[in-house]
This record gives structure tokens, C-alpha cells and sequence, in this order.
């Protein structure tokens, strides 16, 4: 049976690269499975960095690659747990440093990031394995409670 997808249906999620480490230091992303329409405007952006050039060649636009990929991060992930941005973060933003906490394997972690802007900025700095994964996950909703079971 198809079910609609509400906006108010988080999915805890965790990367396939941090199931075999401690459950205390493992990012959680809260997400939410995109609907038709979501995916529809995700590739509508990613269109916009396409560029068509003389004689069938294409081009990318890098800026409009990213923020392309910001929008698709936006419109699944909502909140993370226990995540560390790298160090000069923290350094570039120190107004944050009372709100980070220091764990035992000496980095330091966000307990929470719920805003768009920081969520934006983690988008900005995962790596692109982590960044695909959690985009694929996303679309599909199987896939999102499947990782309701680990």
C-alpha cells in the first residue's frame, strides 16, 4: 500500500562508515524521504548547472553544482546528532564553543544542528561519499526505515 510522505516523519539515520564504531560517537541525521515533487525540484537545480555550449558540448557550473547540493541536503536531512565539523570551523565560528562538547576520541562535536545554516555548512564540509549516500537513502523511504532496524 502507498502511503504519503509527511513532513513531520523523521527517519533516524546513520552512515554505513560509522556502524562499526561506538554508538555514542556515531553522527545521526534525521531525515525525511523526499516526495516526487522534491526530487523533481533536486534535479530541476542540478539542471541550472548544466550549461549547453556550441556543438553539443556541456559545461558545469560549480557554484550552481553546490548549491544544488545544498538544496537537495536541505530538503531530506533536519537535524544532526554528534557531529564534528573540522577544527577550523570551530575556529571561523567561535561563537559556537559553548555549545560544542569535547568527546573521549579528542574531537570536538556539535550534540545538535537543527538550523538550516549549519545544516548547510555540514553539507558544505562532508565528504562526497557521505554526501551521496545520504542523498540516495533519501529517496528512498525502504530504505529509511530499513535503518530504523540497526
Amino acid at each position: 500500500m502507498a502511503i504519503g510522505v509527511s513532513k513531520y516523519d523523521l527517519y533516524k539515520y546513520v552512515l554505513q562508515a560509522d556502524l562499526g564504531i561506538d554508538p555514542d560517537l556515531q553522527t545521526v541525521f534525521w531525515m525525511k524521504p523526499k516526495t516526487g515533487r522534491e526530487a523533481n525540484e533536486q534535479t530541476r537545480h542540478y539542471m541550472r548547472a548544466i550549461k549547453e555550449k556550441r556543438e553539443g558540448e556541456r559545461d558545469m557550473d560549480v557554484s550552481a553544482a553546490n548549491a544544488a547540493d545544498i538544496v537537495n541536503f536541505g530538503l531530506s536531512v533536519k537535524k544532526i546528532e554528534n557531529f564534528a565539523f573540522p577544527q577550523e570551523y570551530y575556529e571561523e565560528h567561535s561563537s559556537l564553543m559553548e555549545k560544542i562538547i569535547k568527546r573521549s576520541d579528542g574531537r570536538l562535536y556539535m550534540p545538535v544542528i537543527d538550523s538550516d545554516d549549519m545544516l548547510a555548512d555540514v553539507c558544505r564540509c562532508l565528504d562526497n561519499e557521505s554526501l551521496r549516500e545520504i542523498s540516495e537513502v533519501s529517496n528512498s523511504i525502504s530504505r529509511l526505515k530499513e535503518s530504523q532496524k540497526k
